[in-house]
């Protein structure tokens, strides 16, 4: 398992050269210039001409990809060209935002799919297993901003329970527990829905699978307690996908929470990322983007970790 791991740490910098590359060239095929969409059609050919040279941007393509890389390895994310910011700040200011929100949101997917897919796959064909797969239809099928409007009209305008923004309030810093985990709520259950569906499904099938196999019918004929024989013997080997695609699920959070972050006023990484888009401002484009791989690339080394702690062959 050392071994494993040691190898999955060793692929990383060859995959990190991949995704700086890949990163790099999107971001530079999209059309448009930066400085001439910030500065506007009506200034001088001087000034435009004085800032593509402070970014760099008058150098060829490669060059320009090759002091990037340069930047990185000194740990330089650069500088956004819209706010004149390093772009080490403003994640320092929105990731953890985006962290926490994911966290929230796949924390309820992972308390609320583990029922419901061992339930389903308990009681298949009967009516717990419809209700279980209903769930499921209906998490895939209505937007996450849709979800996210008719929570806030029902928890927060009619009932009053939950407030409609405050993620990233200054004011909620040193407040006590509840006014500083109350604003996630809503939104982790807008974004983590979908997730719950895909990981109820996903949990379900492995459990029919595991549940048809042999070891589980000796569990079962040596007199084993129903719980241990679900537990120990049959959860255990099913969550094999499931961690893999909570992983997946993870990394993907990040990087898609721009219509959650709009309906409730949340400063994290999605929003940044879409206005750099707008305006092309090609340093944080590359900057979050980076950072958002680099976390799917994480969260699968954990997942490897996991396999084995879960399935004693894959340490051997």
């Amino acid at each position: 398992m050392n071994r494993h791991f040691v190898k999955r740490l060793a692929q990383v910098p060859l995959v990190m050269i991949l995704v700086t590359l890949t990163i790099f060239i999107v971001v530079r095929s999209t059309p448009g210039d930066p400085i001439q969409i910030m500065l506007g059609m009506q200034t001088s050919p001087d000034a435009v001409e004085a800032l593509r040279k402070e970014f760099r941007l008058d150098q060829p393509v490669l060059v320009q990809y090759i002091y990037w890389i340069g930047d990185l390895l000194r740990g330089d994310l650069g500088r956004s060209i819209r706010l004149n910011v390093p772009v080490s700040q403003l994640l320092a200011e929105r990731f953890p935002i985006s962290l926490r929100l994911a966290s929230a949101a796949m924390l309820y997917a992972i308390a609320l799919s583990i029922p419901l897919g061992i339930f389903a796959a308990l009681k298949r064909n009967s009516f717990i297993d419809y209700l279980c797969t209903g769930f499921t239809v209906a998490g895939f099928s209505i937007p996450n901003f849709a979800l996210a409007m008719i929570l806030i009209y029902v928890f927060s305008i009619q009932l009053g329970w939950f407030p409609i923004t405050g993620i990233g309030a200054s004011e909620a810093e040193g407040a006590g527990f509840w006014p500083q985990i109350s604003p996630y709520i809503l939104p982790a259950v807008a974004l983590g829905t979908l997730q719950t569906a895909v990981l109820t499904r996903l949990l379900r099938s492995s459990m029919i699978d595991v549940l048809s196999q042999d070891y589980i019918r000796t569990a079962r004929a040596k007199g084993l307690a129903n719980t241990t024989t679900l537990l120990i013997h049959a959860l255990k080997n099913a969550m094999i996908p499931f961690v893999t695609m909570v992983a997946i699920q993870f990394g993907y959070l990040i990087g898609i929470q721009v219509t959650i972050e709009y309906v409730f006023a949340i400063p994290g990484m999605g929003s940044a990322i879409l206005q750099a888009v707008v305006t092309r401002d090609f340093p944080v484009i590359q900057g979050f983007t980076l950072i958002i791989a680099t976390f799917f690339l994480f969260a699968n080394i954990v997942a490897d970790v996991i396999y084995g702690l879960l399935d004693p062959r894959v340490r051997y």
